[in-house]
């Protein structure tokens, strides 16, 4: 189990494992009670799905035992304690995943970058490969998990380190002192000012002749609906519970190679001692 869990492709595939209603009413079935693969057939059926013993045990409950959720006792299967934890969390969030199955979880990775707040393109590419990434957000953003920003303004007005030795106008002063650090479009700028867009551009073209004010392009962001927010938050749920468990798994393999090398204490310590007779 630790070098299952140990593995950098764990969480893949775990993930990949689930994406698979059938998969998912197998795990539901074993956290009621031990089932046969007969057992197993027969539950399915009952849920409306008709398959074949041979195919229930290889595509269903073999990608199950592979990733740990499930385990062999003889002749049935039952739901592993990770297992087990693993569906509390699939249940309490009740999310329906519409990500790829079998994939490299490039979507599950732009998720999960996307929940530290939105992101530019040039943000997220960092993480995956650019090829990858434009597929992965064309399909978040198709399945509702994911939206471009909003607004139509992408030209930002900032204020130069410059210190102006002329005197302003008192108009031009405000338009000068209310850019803020982080920039801001002229839309914006003119409502705060409140004054029309034609004349807050008059005043910047002043501003920028004296080298006060300079432009820059802000590309468009992305971030997650709250469709896509549950589930990257199911996301981070799972990787917390793949990472405990290989800590644990880690401390007791460490616990039992601690056991196993400390002298074993003979056989006659533990002998019984021969039993008495006593004569009245």
């Amino acid at each position: 189990m630790n070098g299952m869990l140990s593995l950098d492709d764990h969480a893949h595939d775990l993930l990949n494992a689930v994406k698979n209603d059938r998969r998912q009413k197998v795990m539901e079935a074993l956290s009621a009670r031990p089932y046969s693969t007969k057992g197993l057939q027969e539950y399915l059926k009952n849920k409306g799905y008709y398959h074949s013993q041979q195919t229930i045990n290889s595509a269903y409950v073999e990608p199950l035992v592979k990733t740990g959720l499930v385990k062999k006792d003889g002749h049935k299967h039952e739901l592993t304690l990770y297992g087990q934890k693993f569906l509390s969390i699939l249940n309490r969030f009740s999310v329906e995943n519409p990500l790829p199955s079998n994939s490299h979880c490039h979507e599950e990775i732009v998720l999960k970058k996307l929940k530290g707040g939105p992101k530019s393109y040039a943000g997220l590419v960092e993480s995956v490969t650019q090829k990858s990434l434009s597929r992965s957000l064309k399909r978040l953003t198709e399945n509702g998990l994911v939206t471009k920003s909003k607004t139509p303004d992408y030209v930002f007005y900032f204020r130069t380190k410059r210190v102006p030795k002329k005197a302003f106008s008192p108009t031009e002063k405000k338009v000068y002192e209310t850019i803020p650090e982080v920039g801001i479009s002229v839309r914006d700028l003119s409502k705060k000012v409140g004054i029309n867009l034609r004349r807050t551009y008059k005043y910047l073209r002043r501003l920028r002749k004296k080298r006060l004010v300079f432009t820059r392009k802000k590309p468009k962001t992305y971030e997650l609906t709250p469709y896509g927010m549950e589930l990257a938050n199911f996301l981070e749920e799972t990787a917390k519970l793949v990472s405990d468990a290989s800590k644990a798994s880690a401390f007791l393999l460490e616990r039992s190679e601690e056991t196993t090398d400390t002298p074993k204490p003979s056989l006659s310590v533990f002998s019984p001692k021969p039993l008495q007779h006593f004569t009245s």
